[in-house]
């Protein structure tokens, strides 16, 4: 069964002090991207996020954010900057000897003026009971994020089996307009060069032999047979893919590609008022189809 692109996906994991969120969201995209933003102090976990995720997605750019709440937050702790601290106290010091000031700066006035302390979180590695809550989490995300993208497909696997029916109705109603097609052909041919020899003057008759070969010229020319067993060859494949469990998205595309070459090869070797109405209309369920596509995984 065919998957869309595009979903969402959460998952939570983890108790006591510790709780892992994790949010999946993806959009169409033509090659596999995938973007995974974790807390500072679980840099290290990103990459082997980022491939776990990409072994479940085939196409499209996912973005997974990862939260972390602690009961017990990292204490926020502060180192002096001492470059800044420095600049401060050189400029006093000039000052004072410029301007013949008394006092001096204390500790404390350092200590408030700007820049002269920095924050800083504490580094903490998750422990093993952390990492284990964040890819229970993050597997559930997946979890959620896949089902969501199948109950899509199917939808999409619906519309793509009621067009793929329209066009295999249009396809046989061209075929059964396809024999006397040439026939028809042969006969416009005589018509012509018998209106061209009255007109000329000409009263011999039309050589058989000559009219058999022009009119095997014009049919191979506007003959559509090929065109309609590669139609049927293609929609075949098409439903066949379907109910393929790989990614199918790539193929599909190239096939609807290929069918609407075929309907525009029908359409303009067809000389049938009724042959090019049904191209025609194939071109348009094609089309609805592609544009389908673009969402498939």
């Amino acid at each position: 069964m065919i998957k869309s692109m595009t979903g969402f996906g959460r998952g939570e994991a983890g108790s006591g002090a510790f709780r892992v969120t994790v949010e999946l969201r993806s959009v169409n995209h033509r090659f596999a991207e995938a973007r995974v933003r974790v807390p500072s102090d679980m840099a290290g976990l990103e990459a082997p996020l980022q491939q776990r995720l990409l072994k479940r997605v085939a196409r499209g750019r996912v973005d997974a954010t990862v939260n972390v709440a602690r009961d017990e937050p990292a204490a926020a702790l502060f180192e002096v900057n001492r470059a800044a601290v420095a600049s401060y106290v050189r400029v006093a010091r000039s000052l004072k000897e410029e301007f013949g000031l008394d006092g001096g700066l204390s500790v404390s006035t350092l200590l408030s003026l700007p820049e002269a302390l920095r924050g800083r979180q504490a580094s903490v590695e998750p422990s093993p009971e952390e990492r284990k809550a964040l890819y229970q989490a993050f597997d559930a995300a997946l979890d959620a994020h896949d089902a969501m993208r199948s109950r899509e497909g199917e939808i999409l696997s619906r519309d793509f089996v009621r067009r793929v029916g329209l066009i295999r109705k249009l396809v046989k109603r061209i075929a059964r307009k396809a024999p006397a097609l040439t026939a028809r052909q042969a006969e416009r041919l005589r018509d012509r060069l018998e209106e061209l020899m009255g007109k000329s003057g000409v009263r011999a008759a039309v050589d058989p032999g000559r009219l058999a070969q022009e009119a095997a010229i014009l049919a191979d020319r506007s003959d559509i047979t090929e065109e309609i067993v590669r139609l049927e060859g293609h929609l075949e494949q098409i439903e066949g893919l379907l109910d393929d469990s790989e990614p199918v998205g790539k193929r599909l595309d190239f096939l609807l590609q290929e069918l609407n070459r075929e309907a525009n090869t029908i359409n303009s070797k067809s000389a049938d008022l009724e042959v090019g109405q049904a191209a025609i209309e194939m071109k348009a369920e094609i089309e609805k189809l592609r544009e389908q596509v673009q969402n498939v995984e």
